[in-house]
């Protein structure tokens, strides 16, 4: 009877288990959750019958998951632009890597000294 957990909880506010289950401290979260789960069920039920409940419906519409073409067109062209500037910057790194040694070359040259066959 839920009169008599009620009456016995007021008239011993201190007390922490009651007929095995605890209803203070540690763990007595548990227990209410579970009451809580078994009083929503009981509501559910009218006459002894389970109460039909309509249909649940989708929170968005189907399409909403599907990818839409104008963004994977947008994105298709993003990462060919992408894909050539990285192709350019290769190119340029390999011209430069190209120039940078010739000039060490012509450096190293003119810093040996001459030598002057007799």
């Amino acid at each position: 009877n839920a009169s008599y957990r009620a009456t016995v909880l007021e008239m011993f506010p201190n007390i922490k288990v009651l007929d095995g289950e605890r209803v203070v401290g540690r763990g007595s979260d548990l227990y209410q959750l579970c009451k809580d789960i078994d009083d929503t069920i009981k509501g559910s039920y009218k006459n002894g019958q389970l109460v039909e409940h309509p249909d649940c419906k989708p929170w968005v519409e189907d399409s909403y998951w599907e990818i839409k073409r104008s963004n994977n067109a947008i994105i298709e062209e993003a990462y060919k632009q992408f894909n050539d500037v990285l192709h350019e910057c290769r190119l340029l790194n390999n011209r430069a890597t190209h120039v940078i040694s010739q000039t060490e070359r012509s450096m190293s040259l003119k810093k040996q000294p001459k030598q002057y066959a007799l």
